[in-house]
């Protein structure tokens, strides 16, 4: 017993410079992204406070102003008995048939397919409430006006003349009765001009697949769409837009980095390095030692 006492505290003996070694580079790299984090904190702070003030003395942002619409509908629901007595699974069928919507779910599905047809309404701005709302991750809310301007600036079509948009999914929510939900999986070719802003990029060939993105529709007791939310991302490992989901993530494919951080595919802050990455493996660390 003596004698594997002492093997295994010569096996430690031997990794304790190693250990040491490793978890010095930790600490420093927990230190620089410490002070990186808090000078982050406090410029943001100060910059916070001074366009406070600014828009006090004037400095406002008309798009600011624009409220996002609140959820108008609310239905109870029906759940499923599993057998657990728990509510898990929702009857969809069954709470949708209790729904006082005046516009029925098929209805709604026919409305969201037509609407995507014409390019979300900007062919047929008709089909779009005169407070319709566009609302996607870091763009918006934009009102209606703003957003037909805008979409059809883009010449997406002229650009992708060939794209698969690959629209699926589209179901009415049962918790929210005048709202359709569904997906995208789009695969496309860059063939035509591609106007981004001030920016027009010329036909590359690059393709362009994007990672599947969740989008809505919100409709009012008229039938028409008072809000779109959409460029969500579901899952940021498909795909060659570095996650990013709507025109942001098109841009990037082709090879244009936008210069903000809202356009550029996520990364780790400082202050998130250190409490999901770094103190994670010092723990490991710490257990190699005596495994």
């Amino acid at each position: 017993i003596a004698d594997q006492n002492h093997t295994a505290a010569m096996i430690y003996l031997t990794r304790i410079p190693g250990f040491a070694y490793r978890v010095s580079l930790q600490l420093v790299a927990i230190s620089l992204c410490t002070v990186a984090g808090l000078s982050i904190s406090l410029t943001t702070y100060v910059l916070d406070g001074s366009l406070y003030v600014l828009k006090r003395l004037g400095a406002r942002v008309e798009r600011d102003l624009l409220e996002a619409h609140a959820q108008r509908e609310q239905q109870e629901v029906v759940y499923v008995d599993d057998g657990s007595k728990k509510e898990r699974f929702i009857d969809e069928k069954e709470s949708l048939s209790l729904s006082k919507f005046p516009v029925s779910p098929e209805k709604l599905v026919s409305k969201a397919k037509e609407l995507v047809a014409f390019s979300f309404g900007t062919k047929k701005p008709e089909l779009l409430a005169d407070d319709f709302q566009f609302i996607f991750p870091v763009v918006g809310p934009l009102s209606k006006e703003d957003f037909v301007k805008a979409f059809s600036s883009f010449k997406v079509e002229e650009a992708f003349p060939n794209s698969k948009e690959n629209f699926f999914g589209f179901h009415v929510d049962p918790t929210e009765p005048n709202r359709v939900w569904f997906m995208t999986r789009p695969t496309m070719v860059h063939t035509g001009t591609l106007k981004f802003g001030a920016q027009t990029l010329k036909p590359t060939g690059k393709k362009v697949v994007p990672p599947p993105q969740v989008l809505s529709f919100s409709f009012d007791k008229a039938g028409r769409c008072y809000k779109m939310t959409g460029g969500y991302s579901v899952d940021r490992t498909i795909g060659n837009t570095g996650g990013l989901g709507g025109l942001f993530g098109v841009m990037y494919a082709l090879g244009q980095t936008l210069p903000f951080p809202e356009g550029q595919p996520w990364k780790r802050s400082p202050q998130w390095e250190v409490f999901y990455a770094r103190f994670a493996q010092l723990e490991i660390e710490w257990k190699a030692l005596f495994a």
